[in-house]
């Protein structure tokens, strides 16, 4: 089951598997010394503390799966329709040095890279471990569509060296359910003709 708590877990997740690689790596754990200066938080409420954002900018519904047929409940119910989305990340270092943001630019791009699927233990729970595979996708945006999203989220900080990453598919199952009863006996009557 993969409940509302979906989209944070799915923050958390990436934390962590950022964490696991940079802390075995020593000249990006020089850099980023504990998984407490990751914060899921906007760059521009990022405080000196935290030295890589990674935004949830924006979200969307996964149309592929928009007409998924509902999952079955034993053998006399079932479930709502699930939601999948697709969410947008913007992961921005903030080690206010220009060569060590670039260092751990390339450190996360080759983690991503490297773990393009989050599955198995890497999950936070409650994310479902049932075969469903959530991606992690380079997203690059065209330099206008990088200003918009800056203009929206800091009036005050100027641009910083960011990457953008769509995680997909998310799902979040419905808590409706609807009951149905089997067909236990048929009868069927038949009337001969004459011939």
């Amino acid at each position: 089951m993969s409940d509302y708590n979906a989209i944070l877990n799915v923050g958390k997740t990436l934390i962590r598997l950022l964490w696991e690689n940079i802390s075995i790596d020593t000249q990006a754990k020089s850099i980023i010394n504990s998984d407490h200066q990751m914060t899921l938080s906007s760059p521009e409420e990022v405080t000196d503390e935290f030295k890589l954002s990674l935004f949830l900018y924006q979200i969307t519904e996964d149309p592929f799966y928009k007409n998924q047929p509902p999952k079955a409940l034993g053998s006399d119910g079932f479930l709502g329709r699930s939601i999948y989305l697709n969410l947008f990340y913007m992961i921005t270092p903030n080690t206010k040095d220009g060569e060590k943001d670039q260092i751990i630019l390339g450190k996360v791009v080759q983690i991503f890279n490297d773990n393009p699927v989050l599955k198995g233990p890497v999950l936070q729970a409650p994310l479902p471990e049932d075969g469903e595979d959530i991606k992690v996708i380079f997203n690059p945006l065209s330099l206008d569509d990088i200003n918009k999203v800056w203009t929206v989220i800091s009036k005050s900080k100027p641009y910083r060296y960011s990457l953008y990453y769509e995680v997909t598919p998310v799902r979040i199952d419905s808590t409706r359910t609807r009951s149905v009863s089997r067909v236990v006996e048929r009868e069927i009557s038949y009337s001969g003709g004459s011939g």
